[in-house]
């Protein structure tokens, strides 16, 4: 029983539907979430059972909270899983409520597991918030059956061992195993316009910070386009906020584009892709973004530093609170898209190689069926699985280093070019 949240396009339902593809034929799956509003889509194509369970979006909600964790115990113990594995935060929250009302010792045979797509304290959380999931995290590990934490990467473990305390965590496994992408084939490009675009992904609210998107954008020249795409980007609201940032002028170079069901047209015509989050797991849009070869510009924290580190053509936003922040980021950007349109060719082949080296699909769907394995009880007869081991990421890169000098040279000298095909 794979565990999820909100029903719209996001990283989670990108992340369960690679775990169901790499892990397809080892077990019978059952997917919880809400109403399905397209990111559940692909499970409409398959044989796997999906069930509706309203309150699984993040709500602050105390009555709402309690009212389906009820419906979750009920499901539990209606489909009796061998595995439970929960993924959105708010599903999390849910089971560790399980876990203390005591719900899983009248299921001794039921497994738990939670992979943790980004801590729920720490960096860019509101203090309150982060001091009441913290506690949560302490009451849940102190009770219930041995369960498994699993990690995006090596130092969300450590942050996650350090905050919540070693301690904790003695009695229950933990195990780190990244995100992945496969983006697919993409179309072919356009004619080039002589249009730099910039594209963003993710939805409107506080993690995302797309205020600051807009605001790194203002302050880039005006053949540069702004596309953003996900959920609520093409409200009426969200569009008045930004002609209050950008002005009316510049308004017109931002493309609203809302959710979006294939982004791969998005990604083959774009310049560079930015991510502005307060706070991140790993995010799959940008791993989408990496693996079709475009630079990436991203917000100093922790969920992106293995991407900083393993992107060859990668910068770091600046601290958002310096006075010049929004144009030194836009130099950092303008520096990417204009040396990657010079040959994009060549950069998209480099930055493909590094991400297969790191973040390709068949280690890491290897990785994903040895976890599931580990995570199922053994079969009658059968030798239990040990979890995998988490391989020593390569040498660090200060993703400083790759900061571009302000003013942005070149050594090229400026002339017409034409925009080569995918």
């Amino acid at each position: 029983m794979l565990v999820g949240g909100d029903g719209g396009r996001s990283g989670v339902p990108r992340h369960l539907e690679l775990l169901l593809r790499a892990c397809r034929g080892q077990a019978r799956f059952v997917v919880l979430s809400e109403r399905d509003r397209g990111g559940f889509g692909f499970l409409r194509r398959g044989a796997i059972r999906h069930i509706t369970l309203p309150g699984l979006a993040t709500n602050l909600s105390p009555r709402r909270i309690l009212s389906t964790a009820r419906m979750l115990s009920g499901l539990i113990r209606r489909e009796t899983p061998d595995l439970v594995w929960a993924h959105a935060r708010m599903a999390v929250v849910l089971l560790h409520l399980l876990v203390i009302a005591g719900v899983f010792r009248r299921l001794p045979g039921t497994a738990i597991a939670i992979t943790y797509h980004g801590l729920p304290f720490g960096p860019g959380h509101r203090w309150l918030a982060s001091a009441l999931a913290l506690q949560l995290e302490r009451m849940s590990l102190c009770r219930g059956p041995e369960r498994c934490l699993i990690f995006l990467s090596s130092a969300a473990l450590a942050e996650y061992q350090r905050s919540v305390g070693r301690a904790y965590c003695v009695r229950h496994r933990l195990a780190v195993l990244g995100n992945s992408s496969d983006v697919g084939p993409l179309p072919g490009l356009p004619p080039a316009d002589g249009i730099r675009r910039v594209l963003v992904t993710g939805r409107v609210s506080r993690q995302k910070n797309l205020d600051r998107a807009l605001r790194i954008f203002s302050a880039l020249p005006g053949c540069y386009r702004l596309v953003l795409c996900g959920e609520g980007t093409d409200s009426y609201r969200f569009r008045k906020r930004a002609r209050r940032i950008v002005g009316a002028h510049a308004l017109r170079r931002i493309d609203f584009a809302g959710p979006v069901e294939d982004v791969r047209p998005l990604l083959a015509v774009s310049d560079c892709f930015l991510l502005t989050s307060l706070y991140e797991g790993l995010p799959i849009g940008a791993l989408e973004a990496f693996e079709v070869g475009l630079p990436l510009a991203l917000s100093d924290i922790p969920g992106h530093r293995d991407l900083l580190e393993a992107h060859p053509k990668a910068v770091r936003l600046s601290d958002a609170a310096a006075p010049e922040a929004a144009v030194e980021d836009a130099l950092r950007l303008v520096g990417l898209a204009e040396e990657h349109g010079w040959n994009p060719f060549r950069h998209r082949a480099l930055c493909r190689a590094a991400w297969a080296r790191r973040f390709g699909f068949s280690a890491w769907a290897e990785g994903m069926q040895t976890l599931l394995g580990a995570l199922l009880p053994p079969a009658a007869g059968a030798a239990e699985t040990p979890l995998p081991l988490c391989p020593d990421p390569p040498a660090a890169v200060d993703p400083a280093s790759r900061v571009l000098p302000f003013p942005v040279t070149s050594a090229r000298s400026p002339g017409p070019q034409s925009r080569p095909g995918q």
